[in-house]
């Protein structure tokens, strides 16, 4: 199975992104996992049935994730069906948020296109009407320059836009994977404090520092308030780290529904004008030559 990048840049409103469909995918496997343990398989002998390879990636992936997992159950002899289900649940809900941010991004992406291609529809409307726009551009210095302008203004549209686009397409996989992880130590009969150390483990591993911070930070606030009121904390873990993932699924809607708006920027101060300079300039300047041809 193929690694899958901690960051996610490239999101299609059509189809599921390769990295979607791969945690899709692994999250199916390691549940059949979870299954074949239950049954009294073997760890190698399920996750041969189960096509999973383990133990020797560790690469920031969500694969390299599940090994650091598998080296847990090993080293402290945790009971590994009830682990890989955590582990099966919580790819399930990255590939989630993945299939969201995808869907969220249909408006912008196909606004994009659309506007990206009215320069072209203008042309295409001018010869319909019967006039010669392509006469104008290709035949006189000023449609030369006209088109080398256009040309400019809709590539640096398109990077532009494309940075836009790039930039709220940005999601972490491993969001609350810090507490997933504590609540698993726990839940396998590890002190607080170890518990707490693999967390900060697998965050400095799999996080990037902002994420890191937020993530520890939680971790610590419910260990002091398990330490002070002798609380079981497993399941408060488990719920926060369900509400962190969510609230990453909201901060990706969020940053969709303002780049709508923002794409209208590069739209208007590049797209704007090449359409002007390409459809409708050589419309008018061949509707002037028509008419002055007839008089």
């Amino acid at each position: 199975m193929n690694l899958l990048r901690t960051k996610v840049h490239s999101l299609s409103a059509s189809s599921p992104s390769e990295s979607e469909s791969q945690l899709r995918l692994l999250s199916q496997h390691t549940l059949l996992l979870a299954s074949l343990l239950r049954a009294g398989f073997s760890l190698s002998q399920a996750a041969q049935q189960a096509q999973i390879e383990i133990g020797a990636n560790k690469d920031p992936s969500p694969q390299g994730f599940l090994s650091e997992v598998w080296s847990f159950v090993l080293d402290t002899g945790a009971a590994p069906a009830a682990v890989f289900d955590v582990c099966a649940e919580v790819f399930a809900a990255a590939a989630e948020n993945a299939r969201a941010a995808r869907v969220q991004m249909a408006g912008p992406q196909a606004a994009t296109r659309l506007v990206m291609g009215l320069p072209l529809l203008a042309l295409a409307g001018g010869v319909v009407a019967g006039y010669n726009p392509f006469g104008f551009l290709f035949g006189t210095a000023l449609g030369w320059i006209m088109l080398g302008v256009a040309g400019g203004l809709m590539f640096l549209a398109q990077r532009w836009s494309g940075r836009m686009l790039h930039s709220a397409q940005q999601w972490s996989w491993a969001r609350g994977m810090a507490l997933e992880v504590m609540a698993i130590a726990l839940s396998s009969g590890q002190s607080l404090s170890a518990a707490h150390a693999w967390a900060n483990q697998v965050a400095m591993k799999f996080l990037d520092s902002e994420e890191r911070t937020t993530d520890l930070a939680q971790c610590s606030e419910l260990a002091q308030l398990s330490r002070s009121t002798g609380v079981a904390i497993v399941g408060l873990l488990r719920d926060r780290a369900m509400q962190v993932r969510t609230a990453t699924q909201e901060q990706s809607q969020m940053r969709v529904e303002k780049l709508a708006v923002q794409l209208m920027i590069p739209l208007g101060v590049c797209v704007l004008p090449a359409f002007i300079a390409v459809g409708v300039l050589p419309i008018v300047a061949s509707m002037i030559s028509s008419t002055a041809l007839n008089s």
